[in-house]
């Protein structure tokens, strides 16, 4: 028996975030900036839960963001020319379901990367445990092939967890080591 998808019955949500976004960008436009929105096929937390089954040390945490071939070339090629020192984060909830749209600000160079994400907090207790140790929650960006990744960090990252998650019920398996990813 399959797990179902985290969006099943969640579709009309995802939308609504998909659109929340594409507001966001807007009034980052009206400010000035000029911007790149993604649309991510699939968010997956990692590790995943076959990850930490084994034995093998995990080499990333975070959120690993699956995008269309044309905007990871579109995202690479912004990336070469701007630093992403600062993001803001928009959150909401649906039950378990934690939806973000994240605006990755390029401050010096007025440019803004815009992605929305998802993910089931519950499959993502050990990732977001990690996460909030650290201080730091990284998303990896990346194309169907996998032979290359963006890697954004978002620090502080509070405003990305569920507003009631408890870190220190979670108990974070050593195999993540310093699971840096990059």
């Amino acid at each position: 028996m399959s797990t179902p998808h985290t969006l099943q019955g969640r579709r009309d949500s995802w939308e609504a975030v998909v659109d929340d976004m594409a507001a966001t960008a807007a009034e980052y436009r009206d400010d000035g900036f000029e911007t790149l929105e993604l649309h991510p096929g699939d968010v997956t937390p990692l590790p995943t839960p076959s990850a930490l089954a084994g034995d093998a040390e995990v080499d990333r945490v975070g959120l690993d963001l699956l995008l269309p071939g044309n905007e990871f070339g579109d995202l690479q090629a912004v990336v070469a020319d701007h630093e992403f020192e600062a993001y803001d984060a928009y959150r909401a909830s649906e039950g378990n379901v934690v939806f973000a749209v994240i605006a990755m600000r390029s401050v010096d160079d007025g440019f803004v990367v815009l992605f929305p994400l998802y993910y089931d907090a519950t499959e993502a207790k050990v990732m977001l445990a990690h996460s909030a140790e650290r201080g730091e929650l990284r998303t990896f960006l990346r194309p169907l092939d996998d032979s290359e990744r963006v890697v954004f960090s978002q620090s502080e990252p509070d405003n990305l967890l569920p507003e009631t998650f408890d870190p220190a019920a979670v108990d974070v398996p050593d195999t993540l080591g310093g699971a840096d990813g990059d």
